[in-house]
């Protein structure tokens, strides 16, 4: 009788650890999955930015006539 009761008490102690070791391995993976979710979050709205940032500067050259095109004022004279 005992030692049913010691097998039993084994067993439901095996079965609640390995439960617990699952919930936190799962809470764990959960927790990082998130926080690298942040992190490419992040960086991808960095990216959008600077795309945005060079992208304004780019118009904002060619609208002071700096850009990196070439002046088709030449293209236009009139021979003669």
């Amino acid at each position: 009788m005992i030692i049913g009761v010691v097998a039993v008490s084994l067993g439901t102690g095996i079965f609640v650890g390995w439960v617990l070791a699952m919930f936190m391995a799962s809470t764990a993976m959960s927790y990082s999955q998130e926080r690298m979710q942040r992190k490419v979050r992040y960086w991808q709205a960095e990216a959008a930015r600077a795309r945005t940032r060079a992208r304004a500067e780019r118009h904002a050259r060619l609208a002071l006539g700096e850009g990196g095109f070439p002046s088709d004022a030449d293209d236009w004279k009139q021979a003669g």
